[in-house]
């Protein structure tokens, strides 16, 4: 008997062990990074939609948090939504990381309904006879989708049906819910203590580009240049006083599943369609549902439109840090700590430079076999992307605005974009499109002759680049270079002065 009850003994003291882990819970990280990759399919002129980011970013956060000794779940609230839960890498936990687990039934309007199935709620909407006010307690038994359906005194019917206003109000959370994205995972601590924990992961739902502000001096020889950087935030979660980072260049990244959220937009629809009022214009749902408890908390649940733009266009500050390597990347930090918004977009300082010397040229791209008669040539102005030409440093692709400072103030001269361009090469910022310089090209078989003509009182100088990168285009007299890999034609045509070239293509 002794030897049945001391097996009865182990095996009870087994099963307690194997009961229900504990939990500890870290509400917001005490420190955040955020690092933004673009998204390279973005054309350089088109503008950031924050309904389509194409970009991600890495997220890296510092957590103090109290762990309890032995098996624990750890929950980290407030986790970006668009988190790649296979990509989360914890530090800093001492019994290391047994599993992961990324909770994505949000608290909404929709998982109200759907975790409150054959549950009693409050039904408040407006009398038809007397026009008051009035409640009642109803069970909703059929929901989210297509429809809120209830059984009240009444019998069965479905929200919104009415013809007037409705609303249900909650007594609690449903349990299983969470108001901010959760990313669990389970440990195994020797001993309780408080730890240090950093979580990095991979989050969709990011991008950035770059925008380019040059101002022409009065001299007309030098130019200042200004860049911003255009954070886009599309989660619904804040990162405040985040050290904000910008990656530019093209990296090896494969596709990955999105954690669906489970916590869409509640769409009340009459039932069954076709009735007298199922074209009744519908209200949004932020007035039709409502929660005893919390009242202050109304606002997490509520996620409707994309929040406006909010950009900020301040004088331009100091000038940040120059960008660093990062394998054949460039790396751009942002000297301040910034709160990246959620939903909005924000403009940071990305470089800026002074004292730029530039030169004017007239150019127009050359297709080989296409004649052309007195066509325009575009106004641009030549940058040397080295130190001594006054920038060198790394210029990730953008879009482009050319000032020039008047006595009378500022004008707009032109606007277009630039691609990526590495220390050395060269940077041409459009300015505009000139009918004093013209171009005419007569073709033949294989062979052509164009014809330029300057008609303004100056000098000025010519730059036409003919076909493509490695296509064999030969001047009829001396070599014509290669810049950027195509065959371009360089002349300085004087006042009121024209030039020719014949060529073989």
């Amino acid at each position: 008997m002794r030897a049945l009850a001391l097996a009865a003994l182990c095996l009870a003291d087994a099963a307690a062990g194997q009961g229900t882990p504990a939990v500890a819970t870290s509400a917001a990280p005490a420190q955040v990074a955020v690092t933004v990759y673009r998204n390279p399919s973005r054309a350089r002129a088109a503008p950031i939609d924050l309904r389509y980011l194409g970009g991600f970013a890495l997220v890296t956060e510092t957590r103090r948090v109290r762990l309890p000794r032995g098996r624990a779940t750890l929950r980290f609230e407030g986790v970006a939504e668009g988190i790649v839960p296979v990509s989360a890498i914890v530090d800093g936990l001492p019994g290391g990381t047994v599993e992961k687990n990324r909770d994505a039934r949000l608290l909404s309007p929709a998982s109200l309904v759907d975790g409150t199935l054959g549950r009693t709620v409050t039904l408040t909407r407006t009398d038809r006879a007397t026009g008051r006010i009035r409640s009642e307690e109803a069970t909703i038994v059929a929901g989210p989708l297509p429809g809120v359906v209830l059984r009240t005194t009444a019998g069965i019917e479905t929200l919104r049906c009415s013809g007037l206003a409705e609303a249900l109000r909650f007594d609690a959370v449903p349990p299983g819910l969470s108001a901010k994205p959760v990313l669990s995972v389970t440990t195994d601590t020797p001993t309780a203590r408080d730890a240090t924990v950093t979580l990095s992961y991979l989050t969709s739902g990011f991008d950035w580009s770059a925008s380019y502000v040059a101002t022409i001096a009065p001299d007309g020889r030098t130019l200042d240049l200004f860049a911003w950087l255009t954070l886009a935030n599309a989660n619904p979660e804040a990162f405040p006083a985040a050290q904000v980072q910008a990656v530019a260049g093209r990296l090896n990244r494969s596709g990955f599943n999105e954690v669906a959220r489970r916590a869409g937009e509640l769409r009340l629809t009459c039932f069954p369609l076709g009735t007298t009022t199922s074209d009744l214009r519908e209200k949004r749902f932020e007035h039709l549902l409502e929660r005893r408890d919390e009242a202050d908390d109304y606002g997490e649940i509520v996620v409707t439109a994309s929040r406006a733009m909010a950009v900020a266009a301040p004088a331009p500050p100091e000038a940040p840090p120059p960008p660093e390597d990062l394998g054949d990347l460039k790396l751009y930090r942002v000297p301040e700590r910034v709160t990246v918004a959620p939903r909005a977009q924000k403009q940071v300082a990305l470089l800026a430079r002074a004292a730029v010397p530039f030169e004017r040229r007239y150019r127009l791209p050359i297709q080989p076999g296409r004649p052309l008669t007195a066509e325009p040539t575009r106004i641009v102005l030549v940058v040397r992307n080295t130190t001594a030409g006054g920038l060198g440093l790394a210029l990730p692709t953008g879009s482009t605005a050319l000032y020039a400072d008047r006595p009378g103030g500022r004008l707009l001269l032109g606007t277009g974009t630039i691609a990526d361009r590495a220390e050395g090469e060269t940077v041409r910022l459009e300015s505009g499109v000139s009918r004093q310089v013209l171009i005419d090209q007569r073709v033949g078989r294989n062979e052509a002759t164009i014809t330029a003509t300057n008609a303004n009182p100056f000098a000025i100088t010519l730059e036409l680049p003919i076909g493509a990168a490695g296509q064999k285009i030969e001047g009829a007299g001396d070599p014509l270079p290669r810049i950027d890999g195509i065959a371009t034609w360089t002349a300085t045509l004087p006042p009121n002065g024209r030039a020719e070239l014949a060529y073989r293509f």
